[in-house]
């Protein structure tokens, strides 16, 4: 886990800073976090990223969802989301950018770390099915 990279797009500090802390506790590097979505795509590019978590509200959901689909397009990073929100709307523009999870808010610790961990493993198995082709 301590090779695996996070990145963390979160407004909240607080919340950034307990999600933070609850990686470096479950043995993960201590995440990266980005406010914004311009600076996470700075991340992004600069660091080989295994997983973005992104949390995506209404307020800001179309700024997200474009850079959740500039990752998903360019890179090979999982994409999971946080929402304390969710309708048919949120739903298919979360579909577009293939992402390999979801969480709902409030956040519970298992559930994160159950997603985050099966979306890290979803992804290095689809990196094998690729290689094999």
């Amino acid at each position: 886990m301590s090779d695996t990279t996070i990145l963390i797009v979160e407004d909240e500090a607080m919340t950034a800073m307990n999600l933070q802390n609850w990686f470096e506790f479950w043995g993960y590097n201590a995440p990266l976090i980005a406010c914004s979505e311009k600076t996470a795509l700075k991340k992004v590019q600069e660091i080989k990223v295994d997983l973005v978590l992104i949390n995506i509200e209404l307020g800001n959901m179309n700024g997200r969802i474009n850079f959740a689909k500039k990752v998903a397009d360019n890179f090979d990073t999982a994409i999971v989301y946080i929402t304390p929100n969710f309708n048919n709307e949120i739903m298919q523009h979360m579909r577009a950018t293939k992402p390999y999870g979801c969480i709902f808010k409030p956040l519970e610790e298992n559930q994160l770390k159950y997603t985050v961990e099966n979306a890290l493993y979803k992804r290095k198995i689809y990196k094998r099915f690729i290689a094999s082709k």
